[in-house]
């Protein structure tokens, strides 16, 4: 199915593409734009904690924007379940403020949800980076595959978890879950958005939350602490990328990697 028409998603009840942020205030329209040029509605869920104008990026350039409450440190995870009761959608697909679905993957979530054969569906991953001359790059080195990520569900037959680095809800009984193909993915811009001190942060965040469950992760989150090269990177041709990954290059020169 082509995305001839992608506000068909809200008109037919069927999808809620959710966004969680915080703090995003510094680059939350080059995501969004990404979602407008390519005329797919989308819903902010905007934490009340946000202590920058996120809240007023989000409704400049978002048809559909929500406030969640939590008086804990904000963690996505912890907030899924409270995304999932406030979807009016038979489907949600949850995607991160610093991530972006290919145009494959909305392709294949459109399809998926008018043959209704399955309840959840896992998505790949890429680990990327910007060039200094705008170019998005894949960092090899992370398998899209090992960081794949389960995404696109029904709420209604989930049931919730509080834990950091699950999908937020495990699968009861015998429902079916399926593996999106892999060039269904997305890509993960976190390096290109966050500073070497905002992750950082994240990772005291995590193990403030759950011991140990961010200096796990710590040279995922803080890859500058190891020993990657320019070898490490390659380019990745996605046209509809070029457009996001050039914006934060120009934004955010200190972030971006070598050609």
């Amino acid at each position: 199915m082509e995305i001839r028409d992608p506000d068909l998603f809200a008109a037919n009840g069927e999808l809620t593409v959710a966004i969680p942020t915080i703090n995003s205030a510094r680059y939350l329209d080059l995501i969004l734009a990404f979602y407008r040029d390519h005329r797919i509605p989308v819903t902010v869920f905007v934490h009340d904690r946000s202590h920058d104008h996120t809240l007023d990026v989000a409704e400049r350039w978002a048809p559909k924007v929500m406030t969640l409450t939590d008086p804990a440190n904000f963690v996505a995870e912890g907030l899924i379940e409270q995304m999932s009761r406030n979807c009016s959608t038979k489907w949600m697909l949850r995607i991160d403020d610093d991530e972006l679905p290919s145009l494959a993957m909305m392709r294949f979530v459109a399809k998926v949800i008018s043959e209704d054969s399955s309840t959840v569906y896992n998505f790949q991953r890429r680990q990327c980076a910007v060039s200094h001359s705008g170019r998005l790059l894949d960092c090899t080195r992370i398998s899209a595959f090992d960081h794949s990520q389960w995404r696109l569900y029904q709420p209604a037959k989930m049931s919730y978890v509080n834990g950091l680095h699950t999908p937020g809800f495990k699968v009861e009984g015998d429902l079916e879950q399926s593996h999106a193909p892999s060039e269904a993915n997305m890509i993960h811009l976190d390096w290109a958005v966050h500073s070497y001190e905002d992750r950082k942060q994240k990772v005291e965040r995590y193990d403030a939350h759950t011991p140990n469950q961010g200096t796990k992760w710590r040279s995922f989150y803080l890859y500058e602490e190891q020993s990657y090269s320019p070898a490490d990177f390659s380019g990745l041709a996605l046209p509809e990328f070029d457009k996001p990954s050039l914006a934060i290059s120009r934004r955010f020169p200190e972030l971006c990697v070598k050609d």
